[in-house]
C-alpha cells in the first residue's frame, strides 16, 4: 500500500498561517517571508527562499491561504 502523503494544492499558501507564496506545481514563489514577514525580492521569491533572511521553507508547514 502506498502512503497518503499528498502534495500541496497549487494557488495561494502560508506556512502555519503566516507569509505568503504561490505553488506552481512543485516550485514555490516566496513572496513575503513567514519568519521576518518582510516582501521578497522577485528573484529571491523565483527561487522560493527569503532574499532578506535566507528563510527555506518547509512544505510540512503549508496550509492554504484564506
Amino acid at each position: 500500500m502506498r502512503g497518503t502523503r499528498t502534495e500541496p494544492q497549487e494557488g495561494r499558501i502560508t506556512f502555519k498561517g503566516r507569509g505568503l507564496a504561490y505553488r506552481h506545481g512543485r516550485g514555490l514563489v516566496l513572496k513575503v517571508c513567514p519568519l521576518c514577514s518582510q516582501w521578497n525580492a522577485p528573484k529571491a521569491a523565483d527561487k522560493g527562499l527569503c532574499g532578506w533572511c535566507a528563510y527555506v521553507p518547509s512544505l510540512k508547514d503549508v496550509e492554504p491561504a484564506t
